[in-house]
């Protein structure tokens, strides 16, 4: 049951990137992040490599108008928070983790995810997904108010493609610096 429910869930934050309207600011965010429809300019710094079925590099940063939080994180449940990054309407690129068990405020280390997706869409409207379990290694997660920040690395091996995908895999790493927490002290 959980595990079905993890998987609508990561799908919705999946599924509604390419309908992003507003852009919230750190200020807006919330305890647990951007509401549902909306992303936050909260990311300081975005590396995605990825290689194997697709190869794929996708930087960000704050203020580039291109590249935000996506998705909650509340302590007291499952995570489901990602970053996305727009080149134009069109062409994005998203890394998004699943986690049945709460990231609890100020948890740092390696914590096992139950899912991450990894989806990229082009000018022509096809859609690249892939999906599977990896390690979120948060280095820093300050959740003091004013001072929110989470440092940290993604990474996914063997990523099976989704739908039309599948029998092709990924590898994913993702370096991030993002000026939010999971909850607020």
């Amino acid at each position: 049951m959980i595990r079905s429910v993890l998987g609508i869930v990561g799908s919705i934050v999946i599924g509604v990137a390419g309908a992003w309207g507003t852009t919230a600011t750190a200020g807006d965010v919330g305890p647990f992040g951007p509401s549902l429809g909306s992303k936050a300019d909260v990311v300081r710094a975005f590396d995605m490599k990825v290689s194997g079925a697709m190869t794929a590099e996708v930087k960000g940063k704050k203020g580039d108008e291109k590249t935000g939080l996506v998705g909650q994180c509340n302590p007291t449940m499952f995570a489901n928070f990602g970053i996305i990054h727009e080149s134009s309407s069109y062409e994005q690129a998203e890394i998004s983790i699943v986690s049945k068990d709460p990231i609890k405020t100020g948890m740092t280390g390696d914590i096992k995810l139950d899912k991450i997706y990894v989806r990229f869409s082009d000018l022509k409207n096809v859609e690249r997904r892939f999906g599977g379990k990896g390690v979120l290694k948060l280095t820093v997660h300050d959740a003091a108010p004013g001072k929110r920040r989470m440092t940290g690395t993604v990474v996914g091996t063997k990523l099976e493609g989704l739908q039309k995908l599948e029998g092709k895999f990924i590898d994913v790493t993702a370096s991030f610096d993002v000026d939010f927490s999971c909850g607020v002290k």
